[in-house]
């Protein structure tokens, strides 16, 4: 017995269960049929999963694993095929807009296939608009007429055969979900949008997806992770994915309130206030003042305001 993904295991299909289970030929029309319904599924969000048998001759011998792969190549039966609904989280949607609102773009990077992935960023509101997606054909290879476009739907296959003028106009647009990838072609997103002076947060919980998070700027990882998932993150939520909006917000808080106090002691000449702190940093010597005498100054002036 055999499963995995129907797109993969359905071109090594020459036969198939019949009504009353007898194996007969596998014909076009059939094949079609199972094509159809598998996109029909995929295309509501569904996690499409075909099952498949082999009767072998004789027994294996030692090597058992290597003579199962090389036997499942070719020859299989097709038995039937399994729809699985994982349906999104309610939080998800408006996390994703509450983030838009923030200036902060939402890719999907996911091994579903590709169907599948579309269908489901639409129902978390990462797609907007589905009649309006692009795909491989959009990004030119030459030359580049000018960016028009929105969203686009890649698999991982696609993502291997881009050059760097189809990676400056895939990393424009605001709307990107990458379906069917592997862990090494994770790893390469977050390289090819840094390399395009982008801030990369990267989100994941399973092994898979440690190297990308740890190459990330910033590596989020979910409470419920793998544990090497945790370990190569920055950040691990412990709640849920809602909790991603609360950090942002903190993060820019303090981000804020550091300007405010540098815009404060630069112009007003508080030479007193500031060496402290570049000799510290600069020449590695310790603090002549602590952080309160540095915060409340002998005017009785504070900075606790911001």
């Amino acid at each position: 017995m055999i499963k995995g993904a129907p797109d993969i295991l359905l071109p090594r299909c020459d036969s198939i269960v019949g009504d009353h289970g007898e194996v007969i030929p596998l014909t076009q029309a059939q094949n079609q049929r199972i094509e159809q319904i598998k996109d029909d599924w995929s295309r509501q969000g569904k996690r499409v999963i075909l099952l498949a048998q082999k009767k072998t001759v004789s027994p294996f011998s030692a090597n058992q694993e290597k003579e199962v792969l090389v036997a499942a190549r070719q020859g299989l039966t097709f038995v039937g095929l399994l729809g699985i609904v994982d349906p999104p989280r309610d939080e998800i949607p408006s996390v994703v807009r509450i983030l838009r609102r923030a200036s902060i773009r939402i890719f999907m990077v996911t091994g579903d296939f590709k169907l599948t992935a579309q269908a489901i960023a639409e129902q978390c509101g990462i797609i907007s608009d589905s009649a309006m997606v692009d795909d491989i054909s959009a990004l030119l290879r030459d030359v580049n007429k000018g960016f028009t476009g929105r969203a686009i739907v890649l698999s991982g296959p696609e993502l291997m055969t881009l050059n760097d003028n189809q990676w400056d106009q895939l990393c424009q647009y605001e709307e990107i979900v990458f379906a069917r990838t592997t862990p090494e072609q994770k790893l390469r997103i977050v390289k090819e949008f840094q390399s395009r002076d982008n801030i990369v947060g990267m989100t994941g919980d399973g092994v898979n997806d440690a190297p990308s998070l740890k190459a990330a700027d910033v590596g989020i990882a979910m409470g419920s992770g793998s544990d090497i998932a945790i370990e190569a993150a920055d950040m691990v939520l412990l709640d849920s994915f809602a909790a991603i909006v609360a950090a942002v917000e903190y993060g820019r808080l303090v981000y804020d309130n550091l300007k405010k106090t540098i815009l404060y002691l630069l112009p007003a000449g508080s030479f007193s206030e500031l060496w402290p702190v570049v000799t510290n940093v600069v020449f590695g010597i310790p603090q002549i003042l602590s952080s309160f005498l540095m915060v409340s100054f002998p005017s009785g002036r504070t900075c606790c305001h911001y």
